[in-house]
Order: structure tokens, then sequence, then C-alpha cells
């Protein structure tokens, strides 16, 4: 199964790319292939209908083309979507074919505070929908992150690391029943 990761802040600290990392461990350690798109690949021009997709845009469809699943690691930004991750949305929205149309994702987000980000997983539900992807049901959502994750993205927590667990290998599956499916 071939899986790529996208997301974090454009923050060298992230704790959104710190828990990209061990989710990419995760889904590596169940078989899965998974890359990690970084930060760095989603400074993007700003989205201008006028103009035709950046290279840097059609690079980023290359790499999302012809994937079985997604892993949107997204901070939450006053309860929204973060600007640089919904211009590249944008962007690729406007392209033929759409790397998003039926393509199966899954939210995660880490945040220092109680909601572990998970009021973006809202706003990032009715993008998705409208541009065709199979968001599925169960999120990954780690609240207190700054006390909850070591340095390499791992949950401190015994009961958040068996969520993440539980949530990669529902994704693992939901993602195998679609792409069985005629």
């Amino acid at each position: 199964m071939t899986l790529a990761l996208m997301g974090g802040s454009l923050r060298k600290a992230s704790l959104n790319l710190k828990l990209m990392g061990h989710l990419a461990r995760g889904l590596e350690a169940l078989g899965a292939e998974a890359s990690m798109i970084p930060p760095e690949a989603l400074r993007l021009p700003l989205f201008d209908g006028d103009l035709p997709a950046p290279p840097e845009v059609l690079a980023l469809q290359r790499q999302l083309s012809g994937l079985q699943g997604l892993i949107i690691v997204s901070p939450e930004y006053n309860a929204g979507i973060p600007g640089h991750l919904k211009n590249a949305v944008d962007w690729l929205s406007t392209l033929t074919p759409s790397p998003f149309r039926g393509l199966p994702v899954l939210l995660a987000s880490a945040s220092p505070g109680a909601f572990g980000g998970s009021r973006g997983h809202l706003a990032w539900r009715a993008t998705l929908a409208n541009m065709g992807a199979i968001t599925h049901p169960a999120g990954i959502t780690v609240p207190l992150a700054d006390k909850n994750l070591a340095e390499d993205g791992t949950p401190l927590e015994a009961r958040a690391a068996l969520e993440i667990g539980k949530a990669l290998d529902a994704f693992l599956d939901f993602t195998s029943r679609l792409a069985s499916r005629p």
C-alpha cells in the first residue's frame, strides 16, 4: 500500500511535523510504504486563478497521483485550516486529474491545547468532501502535545499511542477495502 503524509506547520519545531514522522514510522511498521511531503514543499505562491499552476504545484500533483491514501497532519489555526495547506489544496483542486477525487484521507493533528486540533478537522472535512476525497470517519488528535510528544513525535501517554495505532490500522483497512472495490 502506497501512502503519503502531508502537512505540518512551517515552523521548524512543529508539533505536527513531529507527529507526522511518528505516523510515517507507524505505517511502515504495519507494512505500508509511506512518504512524507515536507512543509517546505507547500511553500507555494498564493493561489491566483488567473495564473497557470506553478511547477511546484505540478510536482506536488505528481507526488499525490497514484496514492492509495493520504494522511493530512494539520495544525489548527483559529479553529481552521492553516493558510499554507489551504493554499496548496486550492492550487491542486484546479488541476486535472484531481489528486483528491476518490482518495482516502485520514486527518491528524497535534496541539498544545486541550482539543488537540480537532476543531480544524471540521473545516478539513468540508473542504475534502467538496473535492471528492473520502475522509475516514476517525481522526487522530493529540491534545497537550507540547507535553505529550517526545522529540521524535512518539506519544508519551500509553493511551494516545494505543489510539494512534488503532487509527492507523483502521485507515489501512479502509484504504485496502476501497482499493479492492471494482
